[in-house]
C-alpha cells in the first residue's frame, strides 16, 4: 500500500507539468526561405495599402510590369514593434504615395517580396533591415535583430 502512495505522489506532479505545457501557447516564426535574400531589387511603386500590424506589416504596391500595365505586389515586412523602434510609424506611408521600394523578390518568380527599404517622396529612407547588407544609416550595423528573420 505504501509504494502505490508513493506513486501517486511522483506521478501526479508529473501530469500536472505535463498538462500544463499542453496548454501554454506554441511561440513560433515561419521561415523567410520563400524569399531570395541575397537579390536586391529596387522598383519605384505606389502605395495601395500599408498595413500596420503584428505579426507583420504589410504594403500593398502597385508596380509597371514589363508592358507599362500596372501590377499589385504584397511585400512582407518585420513586426510593427521593431520597424517602429527603426523610425516606422502608421503614419510612414499612405494611399497613392509614390515611393522607391527595395526588396527581395519571392524565389519562385510571383509578384512580391520581403521589404528591405523604402525610400518616400519626401526622400527619407526608412529600413526594416530583413535583407543582408542594407543599413546604409549605419545604426545598426551588427543587424542585432537579424535572428528574428534567420540572418546568420
Amino acid at each position: 500500500m505504501r509504494f502505490q502512495h508513493l506513486g501517486f505522489v511522483a506521478i501526479f506532479p508529473a501530469s500536472l507539468s505535463f498538462l500544463a505545457a499542453l496548454s501554454m501557447p506554441a511561440a513560433a516564426h515561419h521561415s523567410h526561405a520563400m524569399y531570395d535574400r541575397t537579390v536586391r531589387m529596387v522598383v519605384e511603386a505606389k502605395v495601395k495599402e500599408y498595413i500596420w500590424g503584428n505579426p507583420h506589416v504589410w504594403l500593398y504596391v502597385e508596380i509597371s510590369n514589363e508592358s507599362g500595365q500596372p501590377v499589385e505586389w504584397i511585400l512582407e515586412a518585420a513586426d510593427a514593434g521593431g520597424m517602429s523602434r527603426d523610425g516606422w510609424s502608421a503614419q510612414s506611408m499612405k494611399s497613392d504615395d509614390v515611393i522607391t521600394v527595395t526588396y527581395s523578390p519571392l524565389k519562385d518568380g510571383t509578384d512580391g517580396g520581403l521589404l528591405g527599404a523604402v525610400e518616400l517622396a519626401d526622400g527619407t529612407y526608412l529600413t526594416t533591415r530583413t535583407i543582408v547588407g542594407i543599413d546604409p544609416l549605419g545604426d545598426n550595423p551588427d543587424l542585432s535583430d537579424a535572428q528574428i528573420f534567420g540572418i546568420e
